[in-house]
């Protein structure tokens, strides 16, 4: 039944992602209907995949590589819908649905692992939940930050060029950024609390693992660029470009105990 439901929600979104793509291009309403109907309805599947994984398993589905592949995906869908809601960007499903798609093609060559018993923690549940959330809400604020950076560009060109004439206002696409921003710093802060309390009773000498000191140096990065747009003013470009590195430092974050070990195992 689960993998049922996973394939269904993959379609769904395939179906999605090819409405957005030819809505972008031609600009007819109904395509963008379509692809909104089809995220939607493969957001509804994939949610019902989760709780149905969640039933199956007798556990939250957060915890092994391949769920949790999964669950990103979802929560990279919530993001696009609440960015949708809020501001009405529809060039923004061109860009975050492909993310969801690659997620859930990534989960079919990833094998689900036996989860060791000291994972089995409400905190740590709720560990990797916010962190999701979190770097969920990061990859809004890269795709918006980008997207700034092309609208300026164009802009200062005097000769924009078809594609701008698709994105939305800087001003529109800073407060996107900025909102989600704050909000994904939030969730970061409480997924590394929940982390670090969990750790301090269960892990010796955790603040040596790889992990850690990348989502330490990863929520620095952030720190510092939250702390340099609200006292000293830092926006558009300089601000993009700092966003950039806190996202390639997500990304690196994400793939670090593939390589770097510890026992984090993904």
């Amino acid at each position: 039944m689960s993998g049922l439901l996973f394939n269904l929600a993959t379609f769904a979104y395939a179906v999605g992602l090819a409405s957005s793509a030819i809505y972008f291009v031609y600009r007819k309403k109904p395509f963008f209907d379509a692809a909104l109907v089809a995220i939607s309805i493969g957001f509804g599947i994939h949610t019902a995949f989760l709780i149905q994984r969640g039933i199956a398993t007798g556990r939250c589905p957060l915890i092994d590589l391949r769920d949790s592949l999964a669950f990103f995906a979802w929560a990279v869908s919530l993001c696009f819908f609440i960015s949708y809601v809020r501001y009405r960007v529809q060039a923004l499903g061109l860009f975050l649905i492909p993310l969801v798609a690659l997620l859930m093609l990534g989960t079919f060559f990833v094998r689900s692992s036996p989860i060791p018993e000291v994972l089995r923690s409400s905190w740590m549940y709720f560990h990797v939940l916010c962190l999701a959330l979190a770097y969920g809400m990061f990859f809004v604020t890269f795709v918006a930050g980008l997207l700034y950076l092309f609208q300026e560009r164009e802009l200062k060109s005097k000769k924009p060029r078809t594609f701008y004439y698709r994105l939305p206002s800087l001003d529109l696409l800073d407060d996107l950024f900025y909102k989600f921003l704050i909000s994904g710093f939030g969730f970061m802060t409480l997924g590394l609390m929940a982390g670090i309390i969990w750790a301090e009773q269960k892990w010796t000498n955790w603040h040596t693992d790889a992990k850690v000191i990348a989502a330490l140096v990863t929520w620095c990065i952030y720190l510092a660029l939250i702390y340099l747009r609200t006292s000293a003013g830092w926006r558009g470009k300089r601000a993009a470009v700092i966003n950039v590195a806190g996202f390639l430092s997500v990304i690196f974050t994400l793939v670090s105990a593939s390589f770097l070990g510890g026992l984090h195992k993904f």
